[in-house]
């Protein structure tokens, strides 16, 4: 089976780039798939961090207010880019296309006309309205609209059961969905021989080290866990450090809820800003305890596995996407989304070190023995093979 993978994200500088890259290198290694090949076959700007900031860029819609912009832009069919994967299909016989939802999809009628005999699968991250467009109007509608387009494909791939329900309620039969969390590159975030950042940042070695990696989105609500351990410093846990890895829209209110927390932190907060991935693992390294606390009810947070995978004790958001994955006190400690919990299960965590180390143990087995990057693929290409069960012809040599 030849498949083409169309992912920009492969060269974007967020977790989807370790998710686009896990996924594709996994999925070159797998006996069942003879070719794979990816689009873009290379970063689209030069220097593709300079996307992060802002470009005095002009396009077609200007004139329109952002937000109207931004849904014209999503809704607009990408036949350009169409014609472009269609070629791409057609010059190397592939029998799959892999697309990675975002803000640029491709005009998918225009593909299956001119590639009938190709399977289209569709890989879903986010719910794209109840994510970018908070309380906006006719939200629903919007919905409708952007499921119609996702039922266009032959097969559908999510991050959660959460996301299927929120498809399925929409039109799109059970069947053509399949639920395949993130997953983890083992060799990426293998901590052995690796060294810490605690000299680097100035960290005393009897430090209890609380640490996040991540986007700083609002709905992450990093200013909400400054002020939690603010709280938890206040009460006399003066060896508490927090190190905080990423960048994103809510950086200016994290700086802030820093400055609040005035006496409480002195220099115990260390915001490093974004990391190459290949530094990772010397942060992973660092952490006594890892946090994801909050986040949307359809997201399978990529760091999540990484921290897992890695052996470090970690506190996740109770949400259904991860409870459907990992048990709380087996797995990692799951907090309550009002972080009513917060603040007693990390002091339940650093005064029982051999609680916390089970925790580390018992999530990197679980980890590594279901998701990793290989895994991941497999359950996609057998979801292929799924589709193609319904086709007549040549499809018939996959089952």
């Amino acid at each position: 089976m030849k498949i083409l993978y169309y992912c920009p994200e492969y060269y974007s500088w967020h977790g989807g780039r370790a998710h686009a890259r896990g996924f594709f290198h996994a999925l070159e290694k797998l006996p069942s798939v003879s070719r794979c090949f990816l689009y873009p076959k290379k970063s689209p700007q030069p220097d593709f961090k300079s996307s992060r900031r802002k470009l005095p860029l002009r396009g077609k819609l200007w004139f329109l207010p952002p937000t109207l912009r931004r849904i014209v832009q999503f809704f607009v069919p990408r036949r350009k880019l169409a014609r472009v994967l269609i070629n791409e299909i057609k010059a190397n016989s592939c029998d799959a296309i892999v697309i990675r939802t975002g803000v640029r999809l491709p005009a998918l009628k225009d593909i299956k006309k001119a590639c009938p005999d190709t399977l289209i699968c569709l890989e879903i991250n986010s719910a794209h309205f109840d994510e970018s467009f908070p309380g906006l109007p006719l939200k629903s509608v919007f919905q409708k609209w952007e499921v119609m387009r996702f039922n266009q494909a032959d097969a559908l791939v999510v991050v959660s059961s959460y996301l299927k329900g929120y498809l399925q309620t929409r039109g799109i039969s059970s069947g053509k969905i399949l639920v395949n969390q993130n997953g983890v590159d083992a060799d990426a975030i293998n901590l052995s021989g690796v060294s810490d950042v605690r000299e680097q940042y100035g960290i005393p070695g009897d430090a209890f080290v609380i640490g996040y990696i991540g986007g700083m989105e609002v709905f992450r609500r990093l200013p909400d866990v400054v002020a939690y351990i603010a709280e938890l410093r206040h009460a006399v846990n003066d060896d508490v450090y927090l190190v905080l890895v990423g960048d994103g829209a809510d950086r200016p209110a994290v700086q802030a809820a820093i400055q609040a927390g005035g006496d409480a932190f002195g220099n115990t907060v260390i915001l490093v800003g974004w990391q190459e991935h290949s530094e990772i693992p010397r942060f992973l390294k660092t952490f006594d305890l890892a946090i994801f606390p909050f986040t949307n009810d359809y997201c399978s947070p990529l760091k999540l596995f990484e921290y897992l995978g890695a052996g470090v004790p970690t506190i996740g958001p109770d949400t259904s996407a991860v409870r459907e994955v990992f048990e709380n006190g087996v797995h990692l400690k799951l907090v309550n989304q009002d972080g009513s919990d917060f603040i007693s299960s990390i002091l339940e965590l650093k005064n029982n070190p051999r609680f916390r180390y089970a925790l580390g143990k018992k999530g990197q087995q679980r980890v590594l023995n279901e998701y990793t990057w290989e895994k991941n693929a497999e359950r996609v290409v057998g979801h292929i093979k799924s589709g193609f069960a319904g086709q007549q012809g040549r499809f018939l040599q996959y089952q």
